[in-house]
């Protein structure tokens, strides 16, 4: 049997986190959350995720910058 895929849910919005785990994890899924870029990053170093679900507009770091971060 194959593991559940592992979403990383980036938000820094409390409850988008909430809904969209609680949606993810009913279907199956297995599910990280990061409340801002830079612990995304960090989380992304230790485990990469089949699938990132990135909020575009968070302070100190935007989704922009961290998509150009991964591309690196």
């Amino acid at each position: 049997m194959n593991a559940p895929e592992l979403i990383l849910i980036v938000d820094d919005i409390p409850s988008n986190l909430a809904v969209l785990s609680e949606t993810l994890n009913a279907e199956g899924y297995d599910v990280a959350i990061a409340t801002s870029g830079e612990r995304a990053l960090k989380q992304i170093e230790q485990l990469l995720p089949d699938l990132i679900l990135l909020d575009i507009q968070m302070p100190n770091m935007d989704g922009f910058t961290v998509c150009q971060k991964l591309k690196l």
